[in-house]
């Protein structure tokens, strides 16, 4: 992962130099995933349309490093940042009110490490943690207090790959405080993944002058937080067609039936993944 190691249980490990600012409420810092700091005294000493701002985790970081240059537009409006990454509206029709503070995806049973905090925007190296594709969420963090008596619905999927996975973790019962653990089970499993085939029809072989799709050196992955007030099981017959149904795009699903039910998120975030 690029900049410093920022998991919550390394953090008592490391110098007050060593920890990486982070922008307040997933806002998007200058040269993302690096940093620059800022002195909030000196005025215009960010670039145009950043901000100088104390980080969110300023209280760890020595006293001359605790401000970062963020986007503007970002600090105010979550919705921004994803629209700055170009994934809203073209891909998720309707952004995230929030962001997610970090997501921790499951490790493969022979490694020894603790499932690493991925947070908004990182570039994250798969080969280091034994970790597999596709890989699979373990928990997510939210930077508020969840409310009981209703259902969270986490949707992770790579919408830029030819085959995108998508993985769906429903019916979450929504308890105190922020942490959403998926790897406790509910009744019925609570989770659907399937492979959306979304690539041009037409091949290399029906048109030898159409170049082939271009390969990325990392893979975009989006993960949604959605609450509803009732399970989406009490509603089996109608939400079984829409997670069965074939899409061309996850961004189709979104726009079903069910994923109208589901509504705007109430939290988001995107990270890179690399396999070495």
């Amino acid at each position: 992962m690029d900049g410093n190691h920022q998991d919550s249980t390394e953090i008592s490990k490391l110098k007050a130099e060593e920890v990486k600012p982070i922008c307040p409420a997933g806002a998007i810092p200058y040269k993302m995933p690096m940093v620059m700091l800022c002195d909030p005294a000196i005025v215009n000493i960010c670039p145009y349309d950043y901000k100088c701002v104390e980080a969110v985790n300023g209280h760890l970081l020595p006293p001359d490093g605790r401000s970062l240059c963020c986007k503007t537009s970002t600090l105010y409006s979550f919705a921004s940042v994803f629209q700055e990454a170009k994934i809203s509206p073209r891909i998720v029709p309707n952004p995230p009110l929030s962001a997610i503070e970090y997501v921790t995806l499951n490790v493969h049973t022979s490694a020894t490490m603790h499932a690493p905090e991925i947070r908004i925007g990182d570039h994250f190296v798969l080969t280091p943690y034994r970790l597999l594709e596709p890989a699979y969420l373990k928990a997510v963090r939210l930077y508020s207090e969840q409310a009981q008596g209703s259902y969270l619905h986490i949707l992770m999927f790579d919408p830029l790959s030819p085959t995108e996975t998508m993985q769906l973790y429903y019916d979450r019962p929504s308890k105190e405080g922020k942490t959403i653990a998926l790897d406790e089970p509910i009744p019925d499993g609570g989770f659907i993944a399937k492979r959306i085939f979304n690539a041009s029809p037409m091949t290399n072989i029906e048109n030898p002058q159409r170049p082939g799709p271009v390969k990325e050196y990392r893979k975009l992955w989006v993960v949604l937080v959605f609450k509803t007030v009732t399970p989406l099981t009490r509603l089996y017959v109608s939400v079984t067609v829409d997670l069965h149904s074939k899409y061309k795009t996850v961004t189709d699903f979104l726009k079903s039936d069910t994923g109208r039910i589901l509504g705007t998120p109430v939290a988001g975030t995107y990270f890179y993944l690399t396999a070495d």
